[in-house]
């Protein structure tokens, strides 16, 4: 029994659009790690220069894979030549709940669990078993989704944080948007940034420096959360791992604004 390419696995939440007549919210797919790979993508001036080559550049092989970016259209993207599913989706033979006939169907890895149920035994019995089985194998937990391994062509890294992914990305584009900008006052201009860190108008001089710093301090470890993930996207990995931008100092400016 073999899925639709529509059913196929995603080992974390896709897009979805709904129907011409009933679309999605665009949360429904903003709200997707796929979603956030796309758009760092498009931050990432060595790419666009590649797409506006037509695909020749440095990262040539990179763009026969994810394409032209430059488009605020993410659903045309995504849907274009399937290529969502060509990108993130599970092969075939891992995502599939089959009956194995012959040895060559086997798949033996960690995701993947091969029973031998014995039909002479009672149905109600060998759904217990199963059951049972499920229960002790399968370590799940409702309405969460782990990080787990992937089979993908391209392979989210570990649980990402999308919440703090989205943030890095509005501190980029405002930077890009007000380079000269120090890095407190984007911390404090930036809405729904940290409020409880931002400066009031009942703050002393002493409180007042003390928020700058942390200020400061936050919207550049954002920066070199961006910049570090920006460069992951790059060779085809997302999001770049903590160890790349843990104990950095101040962050790089961003030099070039591309929205979307």
């Amino acid at each position: 029994m073999r899925p639709a390419a529509s059913q196929r696995h995603f080992p974390y939440k896709h897009p979805t659009f709904g129907t011409a007549k009933q679309p999605r919210a665009d949360r429904a797919w903003q709200s997707s790690v796929y979603y956030m790979w796309w758009a760092y993508l498009r931050r990432s001036n060595r790419y666009l220069l590649t797409c506006a080559h037509g695909g020749q550049g440095e990262l040539a092989e990179l763009y026969t894979s994810f394409g032209d970016v430059r488009s605020d259209d993410f659903k045309n993207w995504w849907s274009s030549q399937s290529r969502g599913f060509r990108l993130f989706a599970e092969p075939k033979a891992i995502d599939s709940f089959r009956v194995v006939t012959q040895p060559s169907d086997l798949v033996l890895n960690e995701q993947t669990l091969v029973v031998s149920m014995p039909l002479a035994l009672p149905k109600r019995f060998l759904m217990r078993k199963m059951g049972e089985l499920l229960r002790d194998m399968h370590h799940g937990r409702r309405g969460v989704q782990s990080a787990k391994i992937s089979r993908a062509k391209f392979q989210v890294v570990g649980q990402p944080n999308l919440p703090a992914l989205k943030t890095a990305l509005r501190v980029w584009d405002y930077r890009l948007e007000n380079p000269t900008m120090p890095l407190w006052q984007i911390g404090q201009k930036l809405p729904n940034y940290k409020p409880q860190e931002k400066i009031s108008m009942g703050d002393s001089h002493a409180i007042q420096v003390a928020k700058k710093n942390v200020l400061t301090a936050t919207v550049s470890r954002y920066l070199r959360r961006a910049k570090c993930t920006i460069a992951a996207t790059e060779i085809g990995s997302f999001p770049a791992a903590k160890a790349a931008f843990a104990g950095r100092t101040a962050g790089d400016t961003p030099r070039t604004a591309h929205r979307g």
